[in-house]
Formats: C-alpha cells, sequence, structure tokens
C-alpha cells in the first residue's frame, strides 16, 4: 500500500513529456548491458588502431585474399606436404593467428594431418600455385555451383557438390567428371536416343544468348563473377577465336603479297631469282654474303626443307653459322643471313614447328661433335650437358661423415683390433703418394654424388616441361618405379618357375604337393606313385603296367659312409634330400634369363628388386671373389659407406 501510493505521487509531479523519456531510457538500458555497450562503443571507436573504420581492408568482403596469402607461406615451409592438405588446415582455423596456429600444427602433427599425402619430390621454388589450387572467392564458388546445377540438372545437388569438393570448385575440372556421370543415367539415355550428341568441348545452350540468325553463334551468358566468365570464354571460345584468327591472318597475308608483286611489277621493282630465274619484289628476295647472288624466300624454304626432311642436310647448310649456303652456284663461298632464312620460314605453313626442327638438328649436329655426356628428354628433342664430377670439380663438393646407425659389434672389435696393423701399412703410402690417394678419394667423391643424383628430369623446354625418369625413360609418377609394368611381369615369372621348382605334381589328377620328411617314394591319394627326385612313375612292384619298379628304383647298395653317391650305380637315393635352396635359384635365374631374351630386355639394369637379386648383389667381397676387384672400387665402396656428399 505504501508503494502504491508514491508511485501516483511521483507520477503526478513529473511533466507529461519525462514518463516517455524515462520509458525509453528504462528499455535501452535493459535490452543493453554495460558490456556490450562498452564493446559496441570501443568497436566503434574510430581513433583505435585497427578498427574497421578508420583501416578498412581490402579482403574483408572476400576471405580467399588472405587465406591464398597465407597459403602461399605454408607451401614454402612445407614443400614436401600436398596443397590440399594445407587449404584443409587453413580452413579449420580463423583470425589473425591462423597462421601462426597452423605452423604449430604442421610442426607438432604433420602425420597426422598429411595421412601419406606428400610432394615426392617435394615442390620446388620455381613451382608456382596453380589457380586451380588456390581457395577461389565466394563469388566464382556461388556462380559454379549455379552454372552445373543449371548444365546437369538431371544430377542432384549432392553429387555436383561433392565432384566440385574433389577438385575444388574448379568449373574446368569438374565439368568431365559431371558429364561421366550424367552420361550413365537413364535420363541421358533415354534423351540421346533423339538428340543429336554434342561434342564434350562446345559450350552448353543454357550458357549462350539465343542468336538472331540460325547461322550466328550465341553469346555467352553473364554468369555473375567475372572469374568464371573468363574461364568459360577461353575454354569455350578461345579455341575457335584463335583459329579464325589465324585463318583471318593467312588471307591477309596472300592479299597483301598479291598487291605487293601488282605494284612491284607496275613500278618496275622486279629481282629475278638466280635459282627458279622467277620475278620477284624486293620484299621476298634474299642475297648471299660474298657475291651478293639474289635467292628468293620460296627457295630458300624449299632447300631448308629438303635439307631437315631429306637428305641435303650436308650440302645445303652451314653448320658452324646455322644457315644456308649460297644456293646459286657451288663455287661461292658465301651464305645466306641466318635472318632471312628465318623470315623465309615463318611466312610458310607450320614456320614454327619448321624452324624448331632446324634449331634442333643444329643442336644434335653440335652435340655429337662435342662428345659430350648428355641427358636427353624422351618426350622432345631438347638434351642438356650431364653434370660429370672430375677431380678438380669433385674437390669442391660439400662432404662430411656420416653418423654410425648401427654398429656391429664383433666388426667394431676386429677394426679396433687391426687399426694398428692398418695405420703401419697403408701410412707410408700416404706419405710417399699422397696425390695418388688424393685422386682415389675425389674420384670416389664424384662418384658419390653421381650416385646421388636423382632420376627424375624435368625438360627445361616451354613447350614441353614434363617431367621423366633418367633410368627407364617412362613419365615421372609419384611414387616412381622404374620399368614398373616388366618388373610386375619378371617377379610373376621368376616366381611361377620357383614354385614350380620346389612343387610336385601328380600326372593323373593334377594334385600339387611339396615333400616335407620321408623317403623320396611320394604315392597321390589317386594311386599314383613317383620318384620325388627324377619325378618318374615308379608304380607298384611286380605291376607293369605303372613301370613296376616300386622300391627298386632306388638304390639298394650298401655304403660305408652315409651320404656318400653310389659308386656301382646311378639310381636316385631313397631318403637322399635334395638342395631345395638351390633348384630354387638355378630355377628363378632361368626364368630370369628366358625373360630377358623374350621381352629384349637383355642387360637392362633396374630390375634386380623384383626378383631379390636373383643374380646376387654386387657388393665389394662378390667382386673380388669374382676377380673384377679394383683399387678404386674398394674406395668407392668406402666413401658411399662413411661420407655423405651434399649436391645442389
Amino acid at each position: 500500500m505504501w508503494l502504491s501510493s508514491r508511485s501516483p505521487k511521483r507520477s503526478a509531479n513529473s511533466s507529461p513529456s519525462s514518463p516517455r523519456r524515462t520509458s525509453a531510457n528504462t528499455s535501452q538500458t535493459t535490452s543493453t548491458s554495460p558490456g556490450s555497450t562498452l564493446a559496441e562503443v570501443l568497436r566503434k571507436n574510430p581513433f583505435r588502431a585497427g578498427s574497421r573504420e578508420s583501416l578498412p581492408r581490402q579482403d574483408e568482403d572476400d576471405p580467399s585474399i588472405a587465406l591464398n596469402r597465407d597459403l602461399a607461406v605454408l607451401a614454402d615451409f612445407f614443400p614436401d606436404v600436398k596443397l590440399e592438405v594445407l587449404r584443409e588446415l587453413l580452413v579449420r582455423f580463423d583470425g589473425d593467428s591462423r597462421l601462426p596456429i597452423c605452423t604449430e600444427q604442421m610442426i607438432k602433427y604433420k602425420v597426422e594431418w598429411t595421412r601419406g599425402r606428400m610432394n615426392i619430390p617435394p615442390r620446388t621454388s620455381e613451382d608456382s600455385i596453380s589457380v586451380e589450387e588456390q581457395f577461389r572467392s565466394r563469388d566464382y564458388v556461388d556462380a559454379v555451383k549455379l552454372t552445373l546445377g543449371r548444365e546437369f540438372s538431371g544430377l542432384s545437388r549432392s553429387a555436383i557438390d561433392a565432384v566440385l569438393a574433389e577438385v575444388n570448385c574448379s568449373y574446368t575440372l569438374a565439368r568431365p567428371t559431371l558429364q561421366a556421370i550424367a552420361s550413365r543415367s537413364w535420363r541421358n539415355t533415354f534423351a540421346s536416343l533423339f538428340k543429336k550428341k554434342k561434342p564434350q568441348n562446345e559450350a552448353p545452350s543454357i550458357l549462350l544468348e539465343r542468336a538472331k540468325t540460325a547461322t550466328s553463334p550465341g553469346k555467352l551468358l553473364s554468369t555473375g563473377s567475372q572469374e568464371l566468365d573468363q574461364e568459360l570464354s577461353a575454354l569455350f571460345t578461345g579455341g575457335v577465336q584463335a583459329a579464325e584468327k589465324t585463318h583471318q591472318q593467312t588471307i591477309d597475308l596472300e592479299l597483301a603479297q598479291a598487291l605487293n608483286l601488282k605494284e612491284a611489277e607496275e613500278a618496275g621493282a622486279i629481282y629475278e631469282c638466280q635459282v627458279c630465274y622467277n620475278d620477284v619484289p624486293f620484299e621476298d628476295v634474299s642475297a648471299c654474303t660474298d657475291s651478293g647472288h639474289t635467292i628468293c624466300l620460296d627457295c630458300v624454304r624449299r632447300t631448308l626443307h629438303e635439307a631437315i626432311f631429306g637428305q641435303g642436310w650436308a650440302k645445303s647448310v652451314e653448320v658452324e653459322r646455322g644457315t644456308l649456303k649460297c644456293l646459286a652456284t657451288d663455287s661461292c663461298d658465301g651464305y645466306i643471313p641466318q635472318e632471312l632464312v628465318e623470315r623465309a620460314i615463318l611466312r610458310g605453313k607450320s614456320g614454327k614447328e619448321t624452324w624448331t626442327r632446324f634449331e634442333d638438328r643444329l643442336i644434335e649436329d653440335n652435340l655429337q661433335k662435342s662428345a659430350l655426356p648428355i641427358i636427353r628428354c624422351p618426350f622432345c628433342s631438347y638434351a642438356e650437358a650431364m653434370q660429370v664430377y672430375d677431380r678438380n670439380s669433385a674437390a669442391d663438393l660439400t662432404w662430411h661423415f656420416r653418423r654410425p646407425t648401427g654398429i656391429n659389434i664383433f666388426v667394431f672389435i676386429m677394426l679396433l683390433e687391426l687399426m694398428p696393423s692398418i695405420i703401419c701399412i697403408v701410412l707410408p703410402f700416404l706419405i710417399i703418394f699422397p696425390c695418388y690417394f688424393l685422386a682415389l678419394f675425389y674420384t670416389a667423391l664424384g662418384h658419390a654424388a653421381s650416385r646421388r643424383r636423382t632420376s627424375r628430369f624435368i625438360c627445361r623446354r616451354p613447350s614441353c616441361s614434363r617431367k621423366s625418369c633418367l633410368k627407364c625413360l617412362k613419365p615421372w609418377h609419384d611414387p616412381h618405379v622404374c620399368h614398373e609394368p616388366l618388373i610386375l611381369s619378371l617377379r610373376k615369372t621368376v616366381e611361377a618357375a620357383r614354385t614350380a621348382a620346389v612343387k610336385r605334381t601328380c600326372p593323373r589328377c593334377g594334385t600339387s604337393f611339396v615333400k616335407s620328411s620321408g623317403c623320396n617314394k611320394l604315392t597321390c591319394v589317386c594311386g599314383y606313385s613317383m620318384c620325388y627326385l627324377c619325378r618318374k612313375n615308379i608304380g607298384k612292384s611286380g605291376d607293369n603296367t605303372e613301370g613296376g619298379e616300386g622300391y627298386r628304383h632306388f638304390c639298394e647298395h650298401f655304403r660305408p659312409t652315409p651320404g656318400m653317391k653310389c659308386s656301382e650305380c646311378d639310381k636316385c637315393d631313397l631318403y637322399r634330400a635334395e638342395d631345395e635352396d638351390a633348384q630354387v635359384k638355378s630355377a628363378g635365374e632361368e626364368a630370369e634369363r628366358q625373360w630377358r631374351e623374350r621381352e629384349g630386355m637383355v642387360g637392362v639394369r633396374g630390375l634386380e628388386d623384383a626378383v631379390g637379386n636373383v643374380a646376387g648383389e654386387d657388393t665389394i667381397w662378390r667382386r673380388f671373389w669374382d676377380g673384377r676387384w679394383t683399387i678404386q672400387g674398394a674406395v668407392d665402396a668406402a666413401v658411399e659407406q662413411c661420407v655423405f656428399v651434399d649436391i645442389e
């Protein structure tokens, strides 16, 4: 009652506007707490460092810019990790501390994050991050999903999203996969009966404007993303526009040449070619450097074609200057300038390819005369000199001793015992012939550096740039195995031969078996009896239908020493155990020899791992016993075991 009596009084003494103002303040206080109000004030403070109003950021609306910047940093720090792992890691965290957190995660839990997704060999500084491997903007991703959803309306949204997730939302990479999925659906099979199948590189109708005429091609519609519009233009119209431009340039060039020839005839500025005796204008004339013989560019082009693709190389080409000799007469010592020869070739059809072929032929000729060891690209004519380490270049190599990983106690004790004797024997020779031992050591360093060189070769020709293996000359794949199909074939052949060497097969029922113990007279479950050693049918004693030998097949003479070969007969021993290891090794070697002859791989190395070194490891001890041991080979083996060579 006391509260209700004072409340009307306070309301009566207030002005009319006071209750409305008090009510407004009360509602604001109840809706916003002091902490949130302070945070809102600090956020809108234009004078604080790094505020949104004072320092607007370009990548605030598009987070892909900051993500790609962090991705480039992580790719430099971890070149052996695939970029998809780094993208998965970056999207897990947010904020300004994202890059330090991701770096710490990769350092501590690299195995858990990668799960085998490693780059072998790692990326180099020359390998840039392609657009397909970077984070895409929101506009691009939304436009790609909308475009693919309209183009492949028969597929579910989840299928399209799954394919986009695999290819990092790339339209160019996702479209072939979605086309393959859609081609297997029943709707596409039914529709293909009534519609003409379009080529895969043709733009879909939903992306084209409706043409005004039936002959005029429609233009690409805008998708709302400038990046996707450029990608669609390059994917569907780039090739067509380039072909049309090339065709138009050819027509214009022919017209210009015809007009030029007509004007030259009217002005009397015509020159006679001293090879074909045709009249040509000044722009189509070349001259030799000695006597000034005029030769038309058509004769130059035909002569160079004959030199490259025919038999006129030695007669027409001046290899030292990389050009053609004078074509007017054989007695002229002049030559045609290389610029004019290149101009004549580039004016013809496929001129760039022909000129490239001419340069490759010149390089090949010079390489053969230089007699340098070279490395060739198996997919093009590119070649480069192989790095050879002689004594002087090997002396500049950086090396250090290897850390011992596993020490054999017996060998270690033996070395300690023999160390004084070795020092007493070797030290006088080191003092008397120091240069000889230095040459041995540096040569061994060069051999070790050559063995450490990777077999991966990257072609440096811009038009090729393919990766290959120097050993098997096949395309490089990570992880790479040389002669992989041949290795599988050889492995199966050798394993089948080794298995056949120890097992026996009953010719009557086809049952295969291996003897574990007992005598050499074996009886199959079908009743067939055979000798385990010679595989002969011995049958039962007294039965002439199946040999009738029985145990009489085996030697019955007394031997004073068990295990000795009988001197009175050549029959098989009843209890002699066969040397299965020798049989297996002999069968494997014979199978490998026959396989190499059949496949034409005689003398080809690199297949030893497929058969478990059937021929035996080519170690220093094997070379010693085979008589192939050399002092340089021993030094090479010692340096390889004790020294690690650093190569770039």
